[in-house]
C-alpha cells in the first residue's frame, strides 16, 4: 500500500480552548508509505452516527478532494478543515464513525501516474463524547513510525488551491510535536563550516528593566571578583610593591567596616565573598562602598584603581543584553553546557525514506572511537557537511551502516543536519518549560554565506520547509547578521544612553548621523564581507500644537548595503591545511634525514633515498636536512612546480590520503596530524601568544612521530625515537598563513574602495568617504596576523579610506560565532515588531526614546554588479550595477527587483558573471542555453541572433530572469480595467491626445502642492508637449485581443501626503498659463517594498496609473516568440557550488 491515512482510531470530541463554540476535530493526514510516489485522485469523507445533525456538521467541515489531474503525494499532507461551529451546547451522547476513503494511482517507471490501475485505501475513527469514552485496548492506539519525512521531489502546482496543498510533518517525523499549537517565536540557525549556533526568540522570556540585564550583571560580578582577588599592581616610578600592598590593605579594611559577614582573613577569595552569590542590592552597595573608600587611599592608587574600574564598567555595558530582547542562545550540548557545537556530522541510521544524523562533540568522539578501532569512517562521518550546500543534485555519497549500504544524496545529509538542530532546540525548550513557550515550530531564520548563489539560498529554504517549518526566512546573510548584532551591542542595553553614544562616533550631516561599517568575517570555511552605511535621523512625531510631554525622541536607523563579497573556500581550515602540509613535509624531511645519518634503517620507510628526484639532493647526490622542506617552507609555495613533488614524497613517508585506498589507517594518521596542525595554529599564531624575546616554536617530539608512523604500520627502533624531533617556528608558520590572510584582506580593501567610491558618486558632494568602523568576526580573526595585515593595508600611508585607530576596530572573541545567529534573530524581531511613530506617542510623552531600525532597507540595493559574457571575456557588458536600487515591480508579488536598462542581442550561449568590485575575479553566476531555444523555434543561429533580443531582471535574492522577445516588447493592460484610470481626452476635449509621437498638451502632477509651497515651477511634468515620445504597443486581455498605441511616463515623484495623485493639464498659452484638473488617482495597493509609479496614455486618451512597471505581454511558452512583441520569460541556470578539492581539507587527497 503506497498511501497511509494517519487518523486516530478513537477520538474524544471537545471544543477548542480558545472558543467553546468551535469543535476540535480529528486531524486527517495522507502520507506516502513507500518509495513509489502515489498520485491522489480523490479523498472522500463520510460521518454516520448519533446525533445525525452533528454527524452532518462534522462531515461538512472537511474539504473533500476530487481532481481530474491526480495530485502527486511526495510528502505528508493534511486535509483542510473549515471551522465546525456549534449553535448549541455539545451533546453528551455522541457516537459517530468518521470514514476516510482515498483513491489513488501508483507511479509508473517514469514517475507518472499509472492510470490503468486505480488503488483504494480507507481508515475509520470512532468519535465519542466524554460519557461514551472508555479506555481503549493497546491495539487500538496507533503507534507512529520513527522514520523521518522523506525529501520531496518537485511536483506540479495545481491551478486552484488543493485541499492537500499544506505539507505538514507526519506523526512519524523526527521533528518535535510537543503541542498542536504554533510556537509564538522563531529560531535562527547559523550552520557553519566548523561550528554551529542557534538563537531562539521567545516572547515568554521577559525581564524587568529595573535592574541590570542578567548577562551584564554576571560580567560585572565576575570582573570585580577577579579584580579584588588578584589586587593588581601597576609599575609606577618611585612606588615600591610594599606601598601597593599597604594601599590594598587600607582599601580592604575600609570595605570590611561597611560590609557585614566579610572574612578578610582569607583575602585570596575576598572578591568571591562580596560579588559572587550575593543579592543585586548587596552588589550595588559594595560598588558604592568601594568607590567611596578609594578616597581614603593615596592619589596614585586611587587613579590606578579608578581606571581599572572604569574599564570593567565599559566592558560590562558592551555585553549584549540578550534576555532583554527575549533572545536565548540555545544550549545545543546539554552535557557540556555549550551553545556552540562543532558542525561535524555522524550518520546514525539509514531509514527507508530518511537519514538520521547527530552533530557536535558526540559525533566527533564517535569518529575518534571508530578510528581507534581501525574502522573506515568514509561516508558515516562528515567533518564539514555545510560544504555540500549547492552541490549538483545528482551527487550522492555511499554509506554503509551495520552491513546495510545505501546511496545518500548530499541534500538529504544537510537536511538531516537541520532536522537534528531543530530537535536539539526543541529538547532545550523541553528542559526549560518554565522559561520557554511551547508549540510547534513554524518560523525559522537561516543564515548563509554572503557570496552564496541563489541555488544555495533556495536549497536551504526548501530543505527546512520540507521539515514542516511553514515560514523560512533567508533574508540575512552572515556578514549582515553580524553587523546588526554589533550595532545592537553598541547600545549597551540602554537606548537613551546608547543612541547618544552612537552619535559621538558618527559624522553629522544636518539632522542625520552617518557611519560606514565594514564587517570582515573569516570563519572556518568561508570569508564573508559586507560594507554597510548606517544613517541615524530624528523623526518629527509631534506637530507644533501637540504636547510632547517629557520629550522622548523617535529615531530611525537606516542601514544601506554598499556592497558585499567573500569567498566560499577561504578560512581557518585552509590555514590549518597549509600548516598540515608544512608539518607533514617537515616530518618526512626529518625521517629522511634520520635515514641519511643512519639513525633509522633504510627499509623502515616506504621510499628509498635512491628514489628521490635530483632536485631534492645536494651536489653530492645526498639528501641533506631541509632539502625537502625548502620547497614548502616559503610564501606561496604552490607557484613552484616542485611543491607537489615534495607533497607526494611526504605522502610516501607518511600516508594520509585515504580517498583511493587503505582508508582506516590513513584517516587516523590524517586526523591525528590535523589536530597537531590546529594546535600549532592556535598556540603559536593566536593573539597574546607571541614573545618579543624568544621566537615561539611548535615542537613535535619523537614519541609523537613514532605514534603517527605506527598508525601506518611503520615501527621505529626504540633507540631512534629520542633522536627525532620536528620544530616549526613562528616565522615558518607565518609564511604558510600570510597568503591566505592577505587574500581575505585584499577582498576587504577592494570592497571598501569600490563601495565608498560609488557612494561618493551617488552623493555628488565632493566629500571623501571614509570607513568609520571595522568589525572583525569569525574565529580566524583571533590570529594576530589578521590585525597585523589589516594595519599594513589600511594604515595612513596606504589608504585614505581608514585612519587606523584601535577604538574603531571591534573584535570580541566570545561572540565570534554567536553573533551571526543572534544578529539574524534580532533583525527578524525588528522586522516583525514595528511601532510606527504615531503609535509611539504615549511612550515618547513619558520621556522614553524610541528607535526603529529599517532592516528591510538592506534588501533594497544590489550588493554587487553582474555582467554579460562577451567573446573575449575581458570586456563583459555590465547589466546590473552594485548599489542599484530595487523596487517592487509588481504590486501583487512581495519581491524587490530591477530590470536591465536596455535589451541585448540574444547569444546562443549566455553567461552571467558576478562582479564584486573592479579588481576581483568575476564569478560565473549562471548560464542559459539559447541554442536549445533557437532549435525549438526552428530558427538558425544567425536568424535567432538577428531577430531575438533579451532583457534581464534580478531580485533581492539575486535570482535572475531572462526576458526574450522578437522586436520591441508589447505591454499588457488588463480588461476589465483593474488599474486606476481617467478619461483624459474627455476632460481635455481633444481626441486623439497623441499625434506624431507628441502629446497635445502638458500633463503634470504636484501642481497644487507646488502652489501651496509658493513655488510655481515645483510641479512634475508627466507628459511634456514638446517632447518626442517612443510609441509603445499596448495589448488588452479582452476577448477581441485588441491593441493600441500609447506612451509611458518616467517614474512619478513619491505619493503626496494626501495619498493620491492629482493630474492637471495646460496648453502653454502665455495669456492664461493656467493648469486645469483632469482628475485624481489613488494607488490601490500597499506594497512591501519600495514601489515606483508610472503613467500610461493610449491613443484613446485613457490615462492609467500603474504600481511598479507596466507588465510585459508575457508567456511561459517559447512558441510565443514567433509573434512580434510577445515576451518569453525563463530562469537563469545557476552554477552548482563546486568544492575546490585542493582547498577542501577533508576530500581525502591531502
Amino acid at each position: 500500500m503506497a498511501v497511509k491515512i494517519e487518523l486516530l482510531t478513537r477520538y474524544l470530541l471537545i471544543t477548542k480552548s480558545t472558543d467553546d463554540k468551535v469543535l476540535e476535530l480529528p486531524v486527517i493526514e495522507i502520507t506516502p508509505s513507500s518509495n513509489n510516489i502515489p498520485h491522489i485522485s480523490s479523498v472522500s469523507i463520510s460521518v454516520e452516527g448519533h446525533p445525525p445533525e452533528l454527524a452532518a456538521k462534522i462531515k461538512s467541515a472537511y474539504r473533500e478532494v476530487t481532481s481530474a489531474k491526480p495530485i502527486e503525494l511526495s510528502i505528508p499532507r493534511r486535509l483542510r478543515q473549515h471551522n465546525c461551529q456549534l449553535e448549541e451546547p455539545l451533546p453528551t451522547d455522541i457516537s459517530c464513525t468518521l470514514t476516510v476513503e482515498v483513491e489513488y494511482f501508483d507511479s509508473d517507471a517514469e514517475g507518472n501516474p499509472n492510470l490503468s490501475e486505480r488503488q483504494k485505501t480507507t481508515a475509520e475513527c470512532q468519535i465519542v463524547s466524554n460519557s461514551q469514552i472508555s479506555t481503549p485496548s493497546p491495539s487500538a492506539i496507533p503507534t507512529p513510525s520513527t522514520s523521518a519525512i522523506p525529501t520531496p521531489q518537485p511536483s506540479p502546482v495545481p491551478t486552484t488551491p488543493s485541499p492537500l496543498a499544506i505539507p505538514t510533518p507526519s506523526p512519524s517525523s523526527t521533528l518535535p510535536t510537543t503541542s498542536p499549537k504554533s510556537y509564538p517565536g522563531w529560531f535562527a540557525i547559523d550552520f557553519g563550516t566548523s561550528n554551529t549556533t542557534v538563537t531562539l526568540f521567545d516572547p515568554k522570556v521577559t525581564v524587568s528593566p529595573n535592574s541590570l540585564p542578567r548577562e551584564q550583571e554576571m560580567e560585572l560580578r565576575n570582573s570585580l571578583a577577579k579584580w579584588l582577588n588578584e589586587r593588581p599592581i601597576d609599575t609606577k616610578p618611585g612606588v615600591v610593591t610594599k606601598e601597593w600592598e599597604n594601599e590594598w590593605q587600607k582599601l580592604i579594611a575600609e570595605i570590611s567596616k561597611e560590609l557585614p559577614n566579610i572574612d578578610n582573613t582569607n583575602q585570596s577569595n575576598l572578591g568571591n565573598q562580596i560579588f559572587l552569590g550575593t543579592s543585586s542590592t548587596y552588589l550595588l552597595e559594595a560598588i558604592r562602598i568601594i568607590e567611596l573608600s578609594l578616597y581614603q587611599c593615596r592619589d596614585w592608587f586611587r587613579r590606578s584603581a579608578s581606571q581599572e574600574l572604569n574599564r570593567i564598567y565599559h566592558k560590562v555595558f558592551r555585553v549584549p543584553p540578550l534576555e532583554w530582547q527575549s533572545l536565548i542562545p540555545v544550549e545545543l550540548d546539554e552535557i557540556r553546557k555549550l551553545s556552540e557545537i562543532p558542525s561535524e556530522l555522524e550518520i546514525e541510521s539509514l531509514e527507508p525514506d530518511s537519514v538520521k544524523v547527530i552533530l557536535g562533540g558526540r559525533a566527533r568522539q564517535n569518529r575518534l572511537n571508530t578510528m581507534a578501532q581501525n574502522q573506515d569512517i568514509t561516508g558515516k562521518f562528515h567533518h564539514s557537511p555545510k560544504r555540500y550546500l549547492g552541490q549538483p543534485s545528482s551527487r550522492s555519497i555511499d554509506v554503509t551502516l551495520n552491513g546495510n549500504s545505501k546511496k545518500i544524496k548530499v541534500e538529504e545529509l544537510v537536511q538531516g543536519a537541520f532536522s537534528h538542530l531543530i530537535q536539539l532546540t526543541s529538547d532545550y525548550r523541553d528542559r526549560n518549560l518554565e522559561r520557554c513557550a511551547q508549540g510547534r515550530f513554524n518560523k525559522a531564520v537561516i543564515t548563509y554565506p554572503t557570496i552564496s548563489p541563489p541555488r544555495v539560498r533556495q536549497e536551504v529554504k526548501k530543505l527546512v520547509e520540507n521539515l514542516g517549518i511553514d515560514n523560512v526566512d533567508i533574508a540575512y546573510d552572515e556578514a549582515v547578521s553580524i553587523a546588526i548584532f554589533f550595532l545592537w551591542r553598541e547600545f549597551g542595553g540602554d537606548l537613551n544612553v546608547g543612541i547618544e553614544s552612537l552619535k559621538t562616533r558618527c559624522r553629522r550631516h544636518g539632522n542625520q548621523w552617518t557611519q560606514n561599517v565594514l564587517v570582515l568575517d573569516i570563519g572556518g570555511g568561508t570569508t564573508d564581507l559586507a560594507l554597510i552605511r548606517f544613517t541615524l535621523e530624528e523623526v518629527k512625531v509631534f506637530q507644533d500644537d501637540e504636547d510632547p510631554g517629557y520629550g522622548g525622541r523617535y529615531y530611525k536607523l537606516t542601514p544601506k548595503l554598499l556592497g558585499s563579497s567573500g569567498h566560499l573556500h577561504l578560512g581557518g581550515e585552509l590555514i590549518t591545511l597549509q600548516i598540515f602540509h608544512l608539518l607533514k613535509v617537515a616530518i618526512a624531511d626529518c625521517l629522511l634525514t634520520a635515514v641519511t645519518e643512519g639513525n633509522i634503517q633504510p627499509d623502515t620507510l616506504r621510499i628509498q633515498l635512491d628514489d628521490l628526484d635530483e632536485k631534492f639532493l645536494d651536489h653530492e647526490k645526498k639528501f641533506q636536512s631541509g632539502n625537502l622542506l625548502a620547497f614548502v617552507d616559503k610564501e606561496n609555495p604552490e607557484t613552484d612546480v616542485a611543491y607537489q613533488d615534495a607533497l607526494n614524497i611526504a605522502e610516501k613517508v607518511l600516508p594520509t590520503r585515504w580517498k583511493n585506498g587503505n582508508a582506516p589507517a590513513r584517516q587516523q594518521t590524517f586526523y591525528t596530524l590535523w589536530e597537531y596542525a590546529e594546535e600549532a595554529k592556535k598556540s603559536i599564531l593566536g593573539k597574546g601568544q607571541t614573545d618579543e624575546i624568544v621566537e615561539p616554536t611548535f615542537v613535535l617530539g619523537g614519541q609523537q612521530i613514532t605514534e603517527l608512523l605506527a598508525q601506518s604500520d611503520l615501527q621505529l627502533q626504540s633507540e631512534a625515537v629520542n633522536n627525532l624531533s620536528v620544530s616549526l617556528t613562528l616565522s615558518q608558520l607565518e609564511k604558510a598563513t600570510k597568503p591566505i590572510i592577505k587574500e581575505a584582506i585584499g577582498i576587504a580593501k577592494g570592497l571598501v574602495e569600490s563601495g565608498l567610491s560609488r557612494q561618493e558618486e551617488f552623493q555628488n558632494s565632493g566629500e571623501k568617504e571614509q570607513l568609520d568602523w571595522l568589525i572583525l568576526s569569525g574565529k580566524t580573526c583571533n590570529l594576530y596576523l589578521v590585525e597585523e595585515e589589516l594595519y599594513q593595508e589600511f594604515n595612513k600611508f596606504k589608504s585614505e579610506r581608514f585612519v587606523w585607530n584601535s577604538e574603531k576596530i571591534t573584535f570580541v572573541p566570545e561572540y565570534t560565532k554567536l553573533a551571526t545567529s543572534a544578529g539574524a534573530c534580532y533583525a527578524q524581531k525588528l522586522r516583525q515588531l514595528i511601532f510606527s511613530p504615531e503609535s509611539s506617542k504615549n511612550l515618547l510623552r513619558k520621556g522614553a526614546n524610541q528607535l526603529y531600525i529599517d532592516v528591510k532597507n538592506l534588501l533594497y540595493f544590489l550588493p554587487c554588479s553582474f555582467t554579460l559574457g562577451t567573446i573575449d571575456g575581458s570586456s563583459n557588458l555590465t547589466i546590473f550595477k552594485a548599489g542599484q536600487p530595487l523596487y517592487q515591480l509588481d504590486p501583487k508579488e512581495s519581491v524587490a527587483r530591477v530590470r536591465s536598462e536596455e535589451s541585448y542581442g540574444a547569444q546562443l550561449s549566455i553567461f552571467i558573471f558576478r562582479k564584486d568590485f573592479e579588481d576581483k575575479k568575476e564569478q560565473l553566476w549562471g548560464s542559459y542555453d539559447a541554442q536549445k531555444l533557437a532549435t525549438e523555434l526552428k530558427m538558425t543561429g544567425e536568424e535567432f541572433n538577428e531577430k531575438i533580443k533579451v532583457e534581464f531582471e534580478i531580485d533581492q535574492e539575486l535570482n535572475i530572469k531572462l526576458l526574450f522577445c522578437q522586436g520591441k516588447p508589447h505591454y499588457l493592460i488588463s480588461v476589465p480595467d483593474n488599474i486606476s484610470s481617467l478619461n483624459a481626452a474627455e476632460v481635455i476635449k481633444i481626441s486623439p491626445l497623441i499625434s506624431e509621437r507628441r502629446v497635445k498638451c502638458d500633463i503634470a502632477v504636484n501642481v497644487a502642492e507646488s502652489a501651496t509651497a509658493m513655488k510655481t515651477d515645483a510641479h512634475t511634468l508627466v507628459f511634456d508637449m514638446e517632447k518626442d515620445y517612443t510609441q509603445e504597443v499596448f495589448e488588452y486581455d479582452s476577448d477581441n485581443n485588441s491593441e493600441e498605441i500609447g506612451i509611458i511616463s518616467d517614474a512619478l515623484p513619491p505619493v503626496p501626503l494626501s495619498g493620491e495623485y492629482s493630474f492637471y493639464f495646460q496648453y502653454r498659452d502665455p495669456n492664461t498659463n493656467q493648469w486645469e484638473l483632469i482628475g485624481k488617482l489613488q494607488p490601490d495597493t500597499q506594497t512591501e517594498y519600495p514601489c515606483e509609479y508610472y503613467v500610461s496614455l493610449d491613443d484613446k486618451g485613457i490615462l492609467r496609473l500603474h504600481g511598479g512597471t507596466i507588465p510585459y505581454w508575457k508567456s511561459n511558452n517559447s512558441e510565443c516568440l514567433k509573434q512580434k512583441g510577445y515576451v518569453f520569460e525563463d530562469e537563469l541556470q545557476y552554477q552548482p557550488n563546486e568544492i575546490e578539492e585542493k582547498r577542501n581539507p577533508f576530500s581525502g587527497t591531502h
